[in-house]
C-alpha cells in the first residue's frame, strides 16, 4: 500500500508542472469572442475560366485586431449543390492579406457539358469569431477561354499566393442528358 501511495505522489508531482504549463499555453492561445471583424477592402476575379485552369481570386483584407484565421470559400454549382473549403491565414498575414487565392478547376470527365457556371463566395473569419463582409464571384467555365487580367493594385506581379482550393465540376444530370 505504501508503494502505491509513493507511486501516486511521484506521478502527481511529475505531471503537475506539465498540466500547469498546458493550461497556461491553452489560455494564451484562447482569444475571447469579440473585437473588430476583418474587412475585405478589394477583390477581383475573372468572370470566365477554362477547364483545368487555375482561376485566381485576388484579395485584399485588413483586420484591426490582427487575428485573421481563415479564408472561407463557398462553391455553388447549379444542379450540383454546394461545398465549402477554407485556407488558414499565415501568421504574417493576420493583420493584412494581399495576394491571390488559387482555385484549381478540375478537368471535366467526358460526361460534363462544354460549359458550366458556378458561384464562389469568399469571406474571412478571425480568431474571435468575427466574419468579414462577403464577396461573390460568378464564373463561367468553358473550354479555351482566357482569364481577364487583374486591375490595379493586383496587376503589379509577384503577388503572394494565400492558399489554394480545389473546385470539382459536376455534371448536373445523372443520366448524361
Amino acid at each position: 500500500m505504501k508503494t502505491l501511495v509513493k507511486v501516486v505522489l511521484i506521478f502527481a508531482f511529475m505531471t503537475l508542472p506539465l498540466s500547469l504549463a498546458y493550461s497556461k499555453s491553452l489560455g494564451e492561445r484562447r482569444i475571447e469572442p469579440g473585437g473588430s471583424p476583418p474587412v475585405i477592402t478589394n477583390s477581383f476575379a475573372s468572370k470566365e475560366a477554362s477547364h483545368g485552369d487555375v482561376w485566381r481570386i485576388y484579395l485584399e483584407a485588413h483586420d484591426p485586431d490582427a487575428d485573421m484565421q481563415k479564408i472561407v470559400a463557398f462553391i455553388q454549382q447549379p444542379g450540383s449543390g454546394h461545398s465549402s473549403r477554407s485556407v488558414l491565414v499565415s501568421k504574417g498575414d493576420r493583420a493584412r492579406l494581399f495576394g491571390t487565392l488559387a482555385c484549381y478547376i478540375s478537368r471535366p470527365r467526358s460526361a460534363i457539358s462544354e460549359w458550366a457556371e458556378l458561384t464562389l463566395t469568399i469571406f474571412v473569419r478571425d480568431r474571435g469569431g468575427n466574419v468579414s463582409n462577403s464577396v461573390v464571384f460568378p464564373v463561367a467555365i468553358s473550354r479555351g477561354v482566357k482569364q481577364e487580367s487583374p486591375p490595379p493594385p493586383f496587376n503589379t506581379g509577384g503577388l503572394k499566393i494565400l492558399g489554394g482550393i480545389g473546385i470539382r465540376l459536376f455534371f448536373p444530370f445523372p443520366d448524361g442528358g
